[in-house]
């Protein structure tokens, strides 16, 4: 079963409707379980993501999204002195366990902090997913938009390597699992 329909099975846990029809932002549909407005950026208009492997907090290794290559990839930008990112955290972490791992991947990128800092964040989080280091924000400016003044921020990258959505601010459960299976459920 696709992974929309699988998520609507499951549903009424992750997914609560919205009206349907055409969004402020034009021809945008309303996606279940996600504020108005917000949705994949049309495929001609998707650029390719940074694949540059960076140091993984904690570990003696490097990773970069072409390790994922054929999943979508959720990557969610955020630092341990970043208030909204640890409100948004369990959020992400439900939403990593309720999607299938071979479908979709959780990739986050600690960004100007203190390795020791970010560790702990992640150990208090119980993080389930490998966090990228980023002291210097040398990887995560080269997302249009991403920083240190509009953290958390969660980029979307669908199964081609290109960025799909942008969501700045905090994301919840039920929009990220909505987002990823749209994504995920792409042709």
């Amino acid at each position: 079963m696709r992974l929309l329909g699988w998520l609507l099975a499951a549903g009424a846990l992750l997914l609560v409707g919205c009206s349907g029809g055409a969004s402020a932002a034009g021809d945008c549909e309303q996606l279940p379980g996600v504020r108005p407005g917000l949705c994949p950026i049309p495929v001609e208009e998707r650029v390719p993501a940074p694949v540059d492997p960076l140091p993984v907090v904690g570990e003696d290794r490097e990773l970069g999204l072409d390790a994922f290559a054929g999943q979508v990839v959720v990557v969610n930008f955020w630092a341990s002195w970043c208030g909204p990112c640890r409100v948004e955290q369990p959020d992400l972490n439900e939403a990593h366990e309720l999607l299938p791992e071979d479908e979709v991947a959780f990739l986050g990128v600690n960004i100007e902090d203190a390795e020791a800092n970010a560790l702990a964040h992640i150990r208090e989080f119980s993080i389930p997913y490998p966090s990228l280091y980023d002291p210097a924000n040398d990887y995560a400016s080269r997302f249009s938009g991403v920083g240190p003044r509009n953290i958390p921020s969660t980029l979307f990258i669908d199964r081609e390597g290109r960025v799909a959505v942008r969501v700045f601010g905090v994301i919840g459960t039920r929009e990220t699992t909505s987002l990823a299976a749209v994504l995920a459920d792409e042709v």
